[in-house]
């Protein structure tokens, strides 16, 4: 299974070494369900497509929205969440600056729905792809970049650990994206465990245990279900 590992709370690496995080519970539980014996890798969001067609692992569990294009190399499970993107700066921006972007430079994941996004809606601003959201704020906190455009969820969590920044503007929903969620994503050829992970998934959230590991890690209120997308 591999993990990002550096998107939290969704995902992240501890001190130790150690892995942590909603996906991590979530990826768990869908292992112990399977009746898998799972080990977690990480793995750079970038590549991560690519080292699983080269048998370096058997699933990528990371926040990988579905997408055509990466649905025609791979196969994905039912989408397991969806959230909303913005945009984030540093304290005193004026929401205004949203207007027009043009001149401005935003950092996002690259490899993301949010980079292509970005790339084609905002054709007067430069984008550039990062491996992971403290590049990003690095970045940013150096003056290299103007806005952070990440899930908003992540976004916020990264604002609540560094000081001096918020959330810009409005968040923009999945629909605007055409996003169909995140999901596990597996070799064309292991259909079996594909299916075994939709299997898992849906009980997961039939009985519950999905909304109790949104409460573990995210905010009262957080909704990030996605079975209103599932179409089988």
């Amino acid at each position: 299974m591999a993990t990002e590992a550096s998107f939290p709370p969704f995902s992240q690496t501890n001190a130790d070494g150690s892995f942590s995080g909603f996906e991590l519970d979530l990826g768990n539980e869908v292992c112990a369900r399977a009746g898998w014996s799972c080990t977690w890798v990480k793995q750079d969001f970038d590549g991560a497509i690519a080292a699983l067609l080269a048998n370096q692992f058997d699933v990528i569990f990371s926040s990988m929205s579905i997408k055509p294009e990466r649905a025609e190399v791979a196969d994905f499970s039912i989408p397991y969440y969806v959230t909303a993107t913005a945009f984030f700066g540093a304290e005193g921006t004026d929401p205004a600056v949203l207007e027009d972007l043009s001149g401005k430079t935003m950092g996002t994941y690259g490899g993301s729905i949010q980079e292509s996004y970005a790339t084609e809606n905002f054709p007067g601003a430069t984008v550039r792809g990062y491996d992971n959201i403290d590049l990003i704020g690095a970045d940013l906190d150096a003056g290299r970049l103007d806005l952070m455009f990440v899930e908003q969820l992540a976004g916020l969590t990264w604002v609540a650990g560094n000081p001096g920044h918020i959330q810009i503007g409005a968040e923009i929903p999945p629909a605007d994206f055409g996003d169909k969620g995140a999901g596990a994503m597996f070799r064309k050829d292991q259909p079996e465990l594909r299916d075994a992970a939709n299997a898992a998934l849906r009980e997961i959230y039939a009985d519950g245990t999905f909304d109790e590991i949104v409460a573990k890690w995210f905010p009262p209120g957080t909704s990030i279900r996605a079975d209103g997308l599932w179409t089988e």
